[in-house]
């Protein structure tokens, strides 16, 4: 099964919060060195990346479903007649 079908909401909530962390850091903490503000801006880029790739599965899932629900709701009902 591919990664993406995968993915939990709490490893989207904690990549979330891992991020919420990083954009803390670079927000607040003066004593972050160029060198590591470098370092945690690449993090948050890549689990942003993840994010956003977790988000677009998430669409492709709901959108399957979606499609999923369409069909069994055009089905007739058990008796009816499709002749009208």
């Amino acid at each position: 099964m591919d990664k993406k079908q995968t993915t939990s909401s709490s490893d989207f909530e904690s990549k979330i919060a891992e991020l919420q962390k990083i954009v803390g850091r670079l927000e607040s903490d003066g004593s972050v060195t160029l060198e590591d503000s470098m370092s945690l801006f690449e993090s948050g880029l890549k689990l942003t990346k993840e994010c956003v790739d977790d988000l677009s599965a998430m669409q492709a899932r709901i959108s399957e479903l979606n499609n999923q629900l369409d069909l069994i709701l055009r089905q007739p009902l058990f008796g009816e007649d499709d002749a009208d």
